[in-house]
């Protein structure tokens, strides 16, 4: 899960990304950092709106009003669903410790500000305000004369609780404006709030469809479940409606027009007749299975919350000859739709894991079950960032702003884990050598779920933000051992930088533990020059305590063999101890900068 820093930075990154564009900057002569905080401040109150009223990015810039004479009103807006009047002061102070976002809601003062201009604007007192909150009097007015409406306060901020001061102000003018009866309300908006309303917004939608089946029957218990005949034209048209959200208890998408999926769009074109005979089928799961008024040839099915969790490829094949043409009405196929109701149990997921196992399907697929992927999907969602945990055509595409499941197991696996020494191995729960060899032996166990090192690589506190870090990290090193490898002359040197990458990737996050724990998904130019600098490093020293060990096996036997990589970790690491102490004993004994005899360095 993100830590607080993680939240606040991917808050940041969504605001500039979704509002800067629709939030122009004011016309004061301020300094470009005050230009960016009101900006950021702006934008969070227009969010604010959004986030409680469901409302688009540019309706929550609308509801702006903020500016001199405001009243310490940022955003204002009657929203007429709800029966209530909208009021908002916005604050986006950056906390000075990230991990504790305590002091960075508004104090006193502010707050003070901001209950005098909404009793003005109840009191309909609004001589003293400025234009953007006078152009919108006949929207207020109508607000506050309308029956039972309801005045909403709301303090949006980068913490999660309010001064004790500012609350009981506050506090006290709900209390009097109460009396008669609930007429003012207080929301507070503070950093987990925002988050998981971003978050939310990236939660995939719910399918509800009705089809149509054709020489259909039923089993009663101890599940409901369907089967019949569905046509291909009806699912193709499923499919095009609402794309890979129908697929979503699936462990992949559609994979393109590969191997037998061009097999199965010849055959609905070529031969419609004979697909029901030559295809497996789909199965698809729905939390309520609905019948109309029909018989055993033909019937209508209200499916609630369906999803296809076995046979995205028979439905995408199909969705993409139908491209080409109508889909003859002789082209049908078996579906098994099965009822698992509402309680929250694992018969869902149990349900995709047979229906698969019964096809050729590969390990990884698996891990898409696994609901913290998609977590992590819906977190990386909101910065802009692509998550493929679930293999499909798109996730093919290489793209700067996405990666796969497969991609962040690397990743992990190689800069996640400190390198312990062998003496300390039995004190070290994780070790990155057992890590990196197992990557570069066997790299399927990496997305193994019911192995011992998935849980270790994909913890439930992994946050999106960490694993995007570290995929970006791991691509300039591999780049830059890449690099090396290509312009080298000498075969040994060629096979150590095209087998030792893993190995050389698990120092560099030792040494460079600070980098790999930035708040940033951005990898910054001094943090790029950094780690450039120790990869080059690093793997030279690592190369030169590998040469005794080269001599009798090859560095690809090396690397993925634990009874070879760990005395070799254990001579880097003693190498690189010594270097530590070489420079301390040198520090020590080094003269200070101005004593006397050498120049002082303030000196002109």
């Amino acid at each position: 899960m993100p830590t607080p820093a993680e939240k606040l930075s991917h808050i940041e990154d969504a605001l500039r990304r979704r509002f800067f564009p629709l939030v122009p900057m004011r016309t004061q002569n301020w300094t470009e950092a005050q230009h960016d905080i009101d900006r950021c401040s702006r934008s969070f109150a227009a969010y604010a709106i959004c986030g409680l009223c469901a409302a688009e990015d540019a309706i929550g810039v609308g509801s702006l009003v903020d500016g001199g004479n405001d009243g310490g009103i940022d955003a204002l807006m009657y929203d007429r669903v709800g029966n209530r009047l909208i009021v908002v002061q916005s604050k986006f102070k950056r906390p000075r410790d990230p991990a504790n976002p305590q002091g960075a809601g508004p104090d006193q003062g502010e707050t003070l500000k901001f209950t005098n201009g909404v009793k003005a604007l109840i009191e309909r007192r609004f001589d003293g305000f400025n234009s953007a909150i006078l152009d919108r009097l006949d929207e207020v007015e109508e607000a506050l004369d309308t029956p039972g409406v309801k005045i909403c306060l709301v303090l949006t901020f980068l913490g999660e609780t309010l001064d004790r001061h500012a609350r009981d102000d506050l506090t006290a003018l709900i209390a009097d404006t109460n009396r008669l009866t609930e007429r003012m309300s207080l929301e507070i908006v503070g950093l987990s709030r925002t988050y998981d309303w971003l978050v939310a917004e990236q939660a995939p939608n719910t399918i509800d469809v009705d089809i149509t089946l054709e020489n259909w029957a039923s089993i009663r218990t101890p599940r409901k479940a369907i089967y019949g005949q569905i046509s291909g034209e009806e699912l193709a048209r499923l499919v095009g409606t609402h794309g890979t959200a129908l697929f979503e208890r699936n462990i992949r998408f559609y994979l393109g027009s590969i191997g037998v999926n061009a097999a199965i769009e010849d055959t609905v074109r070529r031969r419609p007749g004979e697909f029901f005979y030559l295809n497996n089928g789909i199965t698809a799961v729905a939390e309520r299975i609905t019948p109309a008024v029909g018989n055993s040839d033909r019937c209508v099915f209200g499916l609630k919350k369906v999803s296809i969790v076995n046979g995205a490829q028979t439905a995408g094949s199909i969705t993409t000859a139908s491209l080409s043409g109508a889909i003859s009405p002789d082209a049908k196929l078996l579906i098994t739709v099965i009822e698992i109701g509402t309680a929250v149990d694992d018969l869902g997921v149990k349900i995709t894991r047979a229906r698969n196992h019964q096809n050729e399907v590969r390990g990884v697929y698996f891990a898409a079950l696994d609901p913290n992927q998609e977590r992590l999907r819906q977190e990386l969602a909101v910065v802009g960032i692509k998550y493929h945990y679930r293999p499909s055509a798109e996730a093919r595409a290489r793209r700067d702003d996405a990666f796969t499941l497969e991609d962040a197991a690397v990743a992990l696996a190689c800069l996640s884990f400190p390198v312990a020494h062998s003496r300390a191995r039995s004190r070290s729960a994780h070790n990155a050598i057992d890590f990196v060899v197992t990557a570069k032996k066997e790299i399927g166990r990496l997305w193994e779920q019911d192995g011992t090192i998935y849980g270790q690589i994909f913890p439930s506190t992994l946050s999106g933000l960490r694993a995007c870090r570290l995929v970006r990290i791991y691509s300039l090193v591999d780049q830059i051992l890449a690099a090396s490898e290509r312009s080298e002359g000498i075969y040994y040197r060629r096979m150590f930088f095209r087998h030792g990458r893993y190995f050389v990737m698990a120092f560099i996050a030792h040494r460079l533990p600070e980098v790999m724990r930035r708040q940033q998904i951005a990898i910054s130019l001094d943090d790029e020059r950094l780690i450039s600098l120790q990869t080059n490093e690093l793997a030279e020293l690592i190369y030169a305590q590998s040469v005794p060990q080269q001599t009798f096996k090859g560095y690809l036997s090396i690397f993925r063999n634990l009874t070879d990589s760990q005395p070799l970790a254990d001579a880097v690491l003693d190498r690189l101890a010594e270097q530590a102490a070489a420079a301390r004993a040198a520090a020590a004994t080094a003269p200070p900068s101005n004593a006397p005899g050498q120049p002082n360095a303030d000196a002109p």
